[in-house]
């Protein structure tokens, strides 16, 4: 099965479950229960096991399907959720103040999903577009040894040539540079202004080297360009793992809040 067929048969599945929920829950408000405890219990269950997909990537050692396949599942019944959100409130706003600050944690999880849906996608390509693929985790200290590999072409370069054009322009312009990452927000943005001006900066001083020290300047432009990368991929890593850091406490802030919310609602029509 091509992955466009696979896709058609997921979203087909999902459509025909949402029109299922709309249908039963017509017919359960037509027979006068209250819909809102079965989409309630509906609603809560589907975000228990939302949740549990970040416990199953902790422990993938254990044969429950792929960590795909639990993403595609995730996706799916996210969208789900949304729609028995929807039946749960009967289309309106809530009124009180614990359930008004339920929908707003539910609204900025289902938002913040959205968002890094759209970013695992677009990013995931991108990375592909620069350079090798480097884990994130090791992206600084390969970053550490560029800069300790450009200090030392400059002392090379200062001693070698008895100049110090290349090493005071390495202390002046380029030492921040190699410090750290450098340049994110332009990197997310898609923006190579910075490579482009550093290049030009060495290639302009070429005219005041002498043939050693272009051979120097020469290193140092590619030492430049490596660094680039890896601050391209840890922007864009960076980002990939820094909406969690939203998503994920939003999710957790929002079941113990609807926890709140199942313990009053059953209190107040007496089933407590």
């Amino acid at each position: 099965m091509t992955f466009a067929s696979r896709r058609l048969r997921n979203i087909s599945i999902v459509i025909l479950v949402a029109l299922g929920l709309l249908i039963g829950h017509q017919v359960y408000n037509v027979a006068l229960y209250q819909e809102q405890f079965l989409s309630g219990w509906l609603l809560i269950g589907t975000v228990l096991f939302l949740t549990f997909y970040n416990a199953r990537k902790k422990i993938s050692m254990l044969p429950i399907g792929t960590a795909a396949k639990w993403l595609q599942l995730h996706i799916y019944l996210g969208f789900l959720s949304v729609l028995l959100f929807f039946l749960h409130v009967s289309w309106r706003i809530p009124n009180g103040w614990l359930e008004g600050l339920l929908a707003v944690f539910f609204i900025g999880v289902s938002l913040s999903g959205v968002t890094g849906l759209y970013l695992s996608r677009r990013l995931s390509k991108l990375l592909t577009q620069r350079g090798e693929e480097v884990i994130f985790e090791r992206i600084p200290g390969f970053i550490a040894g560029l800069r300790s590999e450009a200090e030392e072409l400059a002392l090379q370069c200062a001693s070698g040539t008895s100049s110090s054009t290349i090493s005071d322009y390495y202390a002046a312009d380029l030492a921040s540079f190699f410090s750290g990452p450098k340049n994110l927000m332009r990197h997310f943005l898609g923006s190579r202004r910075a490579l482009f001006e550093m290049i030009k900066q060495t290639t302009n001083m070429d005219r005041y080297l002498n043939d050693k020290e272009r051979e120097f300047a020469e290193k140092l432009r590619q030492l430049i360009e490596k660094k680039d990368e890896l601050d391209y991929h840890y922007a864009l890593q960076a980002i990939l793992k820094g909406w969690l850091f939203i998503h994920i406490p939003l999710t957790y802030g929002m079941i113990i809040l609807a926890v709140i919310h199942l313990v009053l609602a059953y209190a107040f029509s007496g089933g407590l």
